[in-house]
């Protein structure tokens, strides 16, 4: 396998956007599409435990939940609203896990590394990328608790000498490691994926390395960041014109009165019962958007005219559903590569940060995967000299 050369300084970050298409948009994609059946799912059972009707529901929300405020009011709503952000933002960490996994992979050569290989070790090595930061939140969570049953204690006589007085010169300090802990849990956050994926570290170590990246490296850690994050946001907005441009080409071509004409209507009438009005991809400095099935003309843009209303057959209704997923699907592909740019990107900038903060080429280093195939080909070779030895023994 042929290794990719790393500058090993801010260059390697402009390569990220590009690495980010593929199997790592896949990745963040169906991460989101998950999320969205489970917030779909979530919002729909939080209006049916207030009590709301399933029609009253599907005239709200459809198959788009974009004001889910609307009908939820109750505790236990807002609870179920809250799981299922909760699960967004687990998923999508696990999928950051995954593209990162697949970032190193690639740069060690190993270009037939995929998605499915990707989620499978994000899912076995789950556990310290979310218990490194809570670690550290642990730790602040401590201190700041033993700080205010100390403060509240030295409210007395007596014990605000003992208590205060004498242990400023320890609270100073201890203040000061706190604000830098929640420095560190700010880098842990988004760092701790591609810690876990590209060093292999457990919950101590992703801890660790989220200091010593601060401590070591800030000047770097921020300019990285900040370059990555220019990025993802360019990335974000050439990606959408590309997709908007796409719909607008389609469109032209296949709404075309002498192509499909009142047949692509019917169809995009299908999306627009399926997803109730929601523009997926809005338009671009006032350029039409009447692009997707599931946006009608009248509700997208003043200047399209009025959209006729038009019976669909069966083979309409089923490309209708058909087209509407499909644009649901490229909706999400928008932020999925955002996503994944901005994953992809921390794992580069962890592997150069580490090869800075301690001269340690995580490239060329062999990690699990690579110790299992050369124990396997150990024995391999073990069990094929054996039997040579055998078969030379049996002639003799």
């Amino acid at each position: 396998m042929l290794e990719t050369q790393l500058y090993f300084n801010f260059k390697d970050m402009f390569r990220v956007p590009r690495l980010a298409l593929g199997r790592r948009t896949l990745v963040m994609l169906e991460a989101l599409l998950v999320a969205y059946v489970v917030h779909l799912s979530m919002a729909y059972a939080a209006s049916l435990v207030e009590g709301n009707s399933f029609g009253s529901i599907w005239n709200h929300f459809h198959l788009m939940p974009t004001c889910v405020s609307c009908l939820i009011t109750t505790t236990i709503g807002k609870f179920f609203i809250a799981l299922s952000y909760i699960f967004t933002v687990i998923t999508i960490a696990l999928a950051a896990t995954a593209v990162a996994k697949i970032t190193i992979k690639e740069y060690k050569g190993n270009l037939f590394y995929s998605s499915k290989d990707g989620w499978k070790w994000a899912f076995k090595n789950w556990f310290p990328v979310f218990f490194g930061p809570i670690s550290i939140a642990i730790t602040i969570g401590f201190f700041v608790v033993l700080a205010g049953i100390l403060g509240w204690l030295a409210q007395w006589p007596v014990l605000d000498i003992l208590l205060y007085g004498f242990l400023f010169v320890i609270f100073l300090p201890t203040a000061l490691f706190l604000v830098f802990s929640i420095l560190a849990l700010a880098t842990g956050l988004f760092m701790s994926p591609s810690i876990v994926a590209c060093a292999e570290e457990d919950t101590m170590g992703s801890m660790f390395s989220s200091y010593t990246l601060l401590w070591n490296q800030p000047v770097r850690l921020i300019t990285y960041t900040v370059i990555i994050t220019a990025l993802a946001f360019f990335g974000y907005h050439i990606f959408y014109l590309f997709i908007l441009s796409a719909f607008k080409l389609i469109r032209m071509i296949f709404g075309h009165e002498l192509i499909m004409g009142d047949a692509f209507i019917a169809i995009k009438q299908v999306g627009l019962d399926l997803f109730g009005n929601f523009n997926f991809l809005p338009s671009y400095y006032e350029i039409p958007a009447c692009l997707t099935p599931a946006c009608i003309p009248e509700a997208c843009c003043g200047g399209c005219g009025s959209a006729p209303i038009i019976s669909t057959t069966f083979t309409q209704a089923v490309s209708g559903v058909l087209v509407a997923f499909v644009s649901l699907a490229a909706y999400l592909a928008i932020p999925a590569y955002a996503l994944s740019t901005l994953a992809t990107g921390f794992a580069t900038s962890f592997i150069v940060l580490t090869k800075n903060k301690d001269d340690q080429d995580l490239i060329a280093r062999k990690d699990a995967d690579d110790r299992a195939e050369e124990e396997a080909e150990r024995e391999t070779e073990d069990e094929e000299k054996a039997n040579t030895e055998e078969s030379q023994e049996e002639k003799k």
